[in-house]
Formats: structure tokens, C-alpha cells, sequence
């Protein structure tokens, strides 16, 4: 189920030979590498990425290990997976995109982008394409997205992708919105 292709990508003048997740127009959805650890940090380090999380501005050293693990994850199906957001026209990562564990068969979509990035419908070309690969790829039977309820941009990009907002329910400790999607 959910096989993916190796590519070789040009990025930042190296030649990577890289797992690719999915693709769409914009972007290259792939496997982390350890060369990766700078932008991710550049972009994890900032404060205004985490406005509507709990979490707090990544250190170089938390984005090192934050690769680490996830290469010794070694995803290899939409089942579970966190993924580079790499923008095809400038070969640069721009965030991060994953279904984290949540319910069995019924996992969370998860994306952060850098700021600069913010407001040019990367999340919904993004989110829509990880729904539909999951989907179709795998056995996933429901996919969550939890907000906080604060964040109306993400809130929109749910309804643009298809979810169903089911209300405010408690995760991890907060007071989330919470959206759902079905296989169809």
C-alpha cells in the first residue's frame, strides 16, 4: 500500500536522492534529510509560527533531532508521516507537513509553514493533496484537523480542503476546533 518513488531533487545545489511522499503543482512533499536541519530551523525558530500552538521556537539542536527521528521513523506510507514542504520554483523548504497519530485509522493533518510563506494557498494545495493520497493509498478511514479556534486562516484552509468543522473538543489539553473528513 501507499509505495512512493525515490527522485533526484536540486536543492540548494546539492543533488539529493530523496523519498518522495507526494507532489502537486508547487511542491515536493519528501523524506527529511540532515541537510535540512537549517531551514527547518529557520523557519521553527520563529515565534510567529507557533501564535497558535502550544509549542515554542524550535533551537537548531531541537531541529536536529526533530530530523533525526523522523528518518529513523523511515515513513514510507501516508499511513503516519512527516514530510519537507519543498516549493518546486525556488527548491526550498518552506515547512513541514505530516498525519500525526491520533485515533486508530483516523490520524491528524498537520502542516506549519514559514511566515513568508503564509497566504498564497500552499496549505490548501497541500492539505488537499495529502487527504486525497492518503485516501486513496492507504486504509486511513477518517482524517482529523484540530485549530485553535483563534486561528480563523487555518480555519478556512479546513473548509477549502474539504473537512467538516465538528466543534470545540479538548486535545492535549486545550480547547481545539475540531474538522474531520471521510473516505469517500
Amino acid at each position: 500500500m501507499g509505495k512512493f518513488k525515490y527522485q533526484n531533487i536540486k536543492i540548494k545545489g546539492l543533488n539529493l536522492l530523496s523519498y518522495i511522499y507526494l507532489e502537486t503543482e508547487r511542491f515536493y512533499i519528501r523524506q527529511w534529510e540532515l541537510d535540512d536541519a537549517e531551514a527547518i530551523y529557520g523557519i521553527m525558530s520563529d515565534s510567529r509560527v507557533h501564535t497558535y500552538t502550544s509549542d515554542t521556537s524550535w533551537t537548531k539542536e531541537r531541529a536536529i533531532n526533530y530530523i533525526k527521528y523522523m528518518l529513523n521513523k523511515n515513513f514510507k506510507t501516508l499511513e503516519l508521516f512527516h514530510g519537507a514542504c519543498v516549493l518546486k520554483s525556488c527548491n526550498s523548504i518552506i515547512g513541514l507537513t505530516g498525519l500525526n497519530p491520533y485515533l486508530s485509522k483516523q490520524p491528524e493533518l498537520e502542516w506549519q509553514f514559514g511566515v513568508s510563506f503564509w497566504g498564497n494557498g500552499y496549505a490548501t494545495e497541500i492539505g488537499k493533496a495529502v487527504i486525497e493520497k492518503a485516501f486513496i493509498s492507504t486504509d486511513i478511514e477518517l482524517i482529523y484537523g484540530m485549530v485553535n479556534p483563534k486561528n480563523n486562516a487555518s480555519m478556512r484552509v479546513m473548509d477549502k480542503i474539504g473537512m467538516t468543522c465538528i466543534g470545540l473538543q479538548d486535545f492535549n489539553g486545550e480547547q481545539d476546533m475540531f474538522y474531520k473528513i471521510d473516505r469517500k
